[in-house]
């Protein structure tokens, strides 16, 4: 099978876990045989305007990171900053990389097109299609489906379009799912991030990596790894920790950079809980194993969230997790012993939750057996690869048959 990828979410050297899910992913496709064709569609930014506050995230131009299997390229687009280009920045995506796609298919005949989201990719991916003559894919996220698609009446209209355009629709988790299918009346394929459990796995003892990580041996940590903004519920999770009243044995490590940092550092020296909170940074993807596996509980707060990586690589480093019953987090964990899930912005739900966990070793060592074995059965990369290139190959033999009736 020949698959043009399309995922402007890709790591390059200078942000490495941008996109990394996506691209361990499309290696799994490849390591289970598929031939395998990536395009990165990156903004054009205007030499003028590369120091203009709302332009900057748009100068990236650093070397793409190499994954097995995978051949990948730049293509560039015009696309102003604002949601309220989200209408029109497939149009601009297509019209960035039409010629090279063409070029492209000319020599390798592809089968199908997948894009990796919604907006710019599986709009792209579907324009290209079309004048390719080969069906589309798109696997959705939860972002675009609960957020941007509902952002204006102007992009659901757009939206509705795109995903009733593509050949097959992919979704991150049921909720998405669910989503899409009530507009397609077709049922899209659901499934979840990638683990790589040869990094991902749990260590019974964590000393060394305490030492290693400059941590206590002897104290209880509870670790949040993300972006620092406020959406993703981290002064509900201080207020929270903070009217607990853990006392100096349990701290909160939160592994990130954002927006918020600094006022995330004030906020807890307001509460005054400033002593137990540990702030090392944005982590090295190769590194956030480690973070993991020297922790006690996993804790992800956020007011939203599709199927979230992180919370499925904690469990199968074995440890519990405490996080918000949103997105497709419900039906990935919530029906299994090793997490409690609660209201968004609910503090006082979170504070019990927290202090249920932190405080019992016991009900901590139990959720970790139960993390450990939910991992295995739903979160591998090659089990989930192997679903999408099924998937995938359904799609092509259906448009086949479509083709010659």
């Amino acid at each position: 099978m020949k698959i043009l990828a399309i995922s402007h979410l890709f790591p390059h050297k200078h942000e490495e876990r941008l996109g990394i899910f996506v691209a361990r992913q499309l290696s799994a496709m490849a390591n289970l045989g598929a031939e395998l064709r990536v395009i990165v569609p990156t903004v054009w930014c205007p030499k003028i305007l590369k120091h203009v506050d709302r332009w900057k995230h748009y100068t990236v131009n650093s070397p793409l990171c190499s994954y097995p299997g995978l051949t990948s390229q730049r293509t560039f687009y015009v696309r102003p900053p604002g949601n309220w280009f989200n209408r029109w920045s497939g149009l601009s995506s297509y019209l960035g990389m039409r010629k090279i796609v063409k070029d492209l298919h000319h020599r390798i005949k592809f089968d199908i097109i997948y894009a990796t989201d919604l907006f710019p990719d599986g709009d792209t991916a579907a324009r290209l299609a079309n004048i390719l003559g080969i069906p589309s894919a798109c696997l959705a996220i939860g972002i675009d489906v609960h957020q941007t698609a509902f952002s204006s009446k102007t992009i659901y209209k757009h939206f509705v379009h795109i995903i009733n355009r593509l050949d097959g629709t992919l979704a991150c988790g049921k909720s998405v799912a669910e989503t899409m299918d009530k507009i397609t009346g077709q049922k899209s394929l659901s499934v979840y991030g990638v683990v790589d459990f040869d990094k991902f796995y749990p260590v019974e003892n964590k000393d060394n990596l305490r030492d290693k990580l400059g941590l206590s041996k002897n104290c209880i940590y509870l670790l949040y790894a993300g972006y620092l903004d406020r959406r993703k519920g981290l002064y509900e999770l201080l207020d929270a920790f903070a009217q607990a009243g853990f006392g100096k044995k349990i701290k909160l490590i939160l592994c990130g950079d954002g927006s918020q940092k600094e006022s995330l550092k004030k906020y807890a020296v307001e509460k005054n809980i400033n002593n137990s909170v540990i702030m090392p940074g944005m982590i090295d993807p190769e590194e956030m194993n480690r973070w993991m596996q020297a922790s006690d509980v996993f804790v992800l707060p956020s007011y939203s969230e599709g199927m979230p990586n992180v919370v499925m690589e904690a469990m199968a480093c074995g440890i519990p997790v405490v996080a918000t019953a949103v997105g497709g987090l419900p039906e990935a964990v919530g029906n299994c012993r090793a997490a409690i899930l609660v209201p968004p912005k609910n503090i006082a739900a979170l504070k019990e939750a927290l202090v249920k966990v932190l405080n019992d070793h016991e009900l901590r060592v139990k959720m970790k057996s139960d993390a450990i074995k939910r991992a295995k059965e739903r979160f591998g990369v090659e089990r989930n690869a192997r679903l999408i290139t099924d998937y995938l190959a359904k799609v092509i033999e259906e448009s086949r048959i479509k083709r010659d009736q």
